[in-house]
């Protein structure tokens, strides 16, 4: 097929032109006619758009802080059984073709940025290697320095390592500000889909739809939350904490934390015995914990990120739709009983109906509203459920990360730090593995193993029936 002999056959192609011209090409020559669009201007499928609201946040702490984990979400695998590479590398482009988040570019600082989408995508990178734990640190660690270029993309990279016996490592990054953690299981399901059946399949709602969406309401939902939590909880108002600045380089400390299969299933069904959730009976030793220790005020809020995915249309799309919001769920003494059950879980319902409300916005209309008390993550979100044709999928850990993913960089405002969070996921042994996050610089090591001491023997006697909220 013949190039294009200069710039001004290249501004009549339309996008869907110059979607079939490049499955004609090689990645050399469709890397060439890359770099010639982009010196035309940035080919794209619509107007500049602005962030979804949490991406403000994102984008801000991960551009003054490029190496953070803001910047950046990792994930290796290793794959065992006959990988096919072209046919990896097609399912990878295709995967990029699906899903406008990860052809998106931005522009701006604070909570001026604009995004929009073009059709720049990255290649799968392959080479060869001996698959060992040296590898797969060296791998992460290569993408992780790396970065990722917020104006001219892509946001999404890609790297198989082809080891020997059919053992080999996949390494996938993205930014933070196009894929949030409900979106990995979708990408890794949707890449096996186009590696093993390649089919025409609906197009999901994609992030500049969102957008749209929540450009329209965000102003008028968060009105209606803040008059609500002023009038139901005028004493978390009282006495609203002080957030500490974010340094350049975040001092954290790590205490690790887990519960086998038999204690989660025992949590589980003490939990279903006072109709409360897992999140609820974990949320509540956590609140217990950190208020013995004077770390959290009774009526202050605990801060809990929830996917932002208000209505089933969002199930299958890709983007950074998640929000952190405040729940308001004191904990009370354990001779309580109903009463403090009952603030409990309407505090959790409270929460996810306003799941849509954006933390900055609400804080500039509530800023007496401590931003930055304390934080609670369970991380639930599927990693996927496909795998690829003949291959078998392991995740392990990668190095420097502990088993649950440290989320007080991720999450804390944007002009703060969180003191303490608790990170919480299920592991593959469908056990539980948990990570309690400190600031050394405001809490010290004997605190903070107080408080996983404590929190332990809360969960301990909650799972054994000799403990009650």
């Amino acid at each position: 097929m013949n190039e294009p002999q200069d710039d001004h056959d290249v501004d009549r192609f339309s996008a869907d032109e110059v979607q079939d011209l490049l499955k004609g090409l090689s990645s050399q020559e469709e890397h060439q006619l890359l770099e010639l669009l982009a010196q035309n201007g940035e080919w794209n499928h619509g107007p500049w758009l602005p962030a979804i609201a949490f991406q403000e946040e994102i984008l801000e702490v991960a551009n003054a802080h490029p190496h953070s984990r803001c910047a950046g979400i990792h994930q290796l695998c290793v794959l065992k059984g006959p990988v096919d590479p072209a046919r990896l590398r097609t399912a990878w482009r295709k995967l990029q073709e699906r899903h406008e988040a990860l052809r998106t570019v931005f522009s701006g600082t604070g909570n001026q940025w604009r995004q929009k989408v073009t059709g720049r995508t990255s290649e799968l990178a392959i080479r060869g290697a001996a698959i060992d734990e040296r590898a797969m640190a060296e791998t992460i660690g290569r993408h992780r320095a790396e970065g990722f270029d917020l104006a001219h993309g892509p946001l999404a990279r890609a790297e198989l390592v082809l080891g020997r016996e059919n053992v080999h490592i996949l390494a996938l990054s993205w930014h933070h500000s196009v894929v949030d953690g409900y979106s990995l299981g979708v990408l890794w399901d949707d890449l096996c889909q186009a590696y093993n059946a390649p089919a025409s399949v609906p197009q999901p709602l994609q992030q500049g739809e969102f957008t749209q969406r929540q450009s329209a309401y965000r102003s008028a939902r968060t009105k209606e939350a803040a008059l609500t939590i002023r009038s139901r909880y005028p004493k978390a108002l009282e006495r609203p904490a002080t957030a500490r600045p974010r340094p350049h380089n975040v001092d954290l400390g790590g205490i690790t934390l887990s519960w086998d299969r038999d204690q989660r299933q025992a949590l589980a069904a003490r939990a279903d015995e006072q109709s409360l959730t897992l999140y609820m009976l974990l949320l509540a030793a956590y609140r217990s914990a950190l208020e013995t220790a004077d770390l959290l005020a009774h009526d202050a809020p605990v801060w809990s990120p929830m996917s932002g995915r208000t209505s089933s249309s969002l199930s299958r799309s890709v983007g950074l739709f998640m929000n952190l919001v405040p729940v308001f769920a004191p904990s009370e003494d354990s001779n309580a009983g109903e009463a403090s059950i009952q603030a409990l879980r309407q505090g959790c319902i409270e929460a996810f109906d306003r799941q849509d409300v954006p933390r900055n916005d609400l804080i500039e209309l509530l800023p007496e509203l401590p931003s930055a008390s304390a934080l609670f993550v369970l991380q639930n979100s599927s990693t996927g459920t496909s795998g690829l044709a003949g291959v078998q999928r392991t995740m392990p850990t990668p190095p420097g990360i502990p088993a649950a993913a440290p989320v007080l960089e991720f999450d804390s405002p944007v002009h703060g730090l969180f003191p303490v969070a608790l990170s919480v996921e299920f592991t593959e042994e469908d056990s539980l593995a948990g990570v309690l996050e400190y600031d050394r610089s405001r809490i010290d090591i004997a605190t903070a193993a107080g408080v996983a001491g404590h929190l332990s023997a809360l969960l301990d006697k909650a799972a054994a029936g000799k403990f009650h909220w």
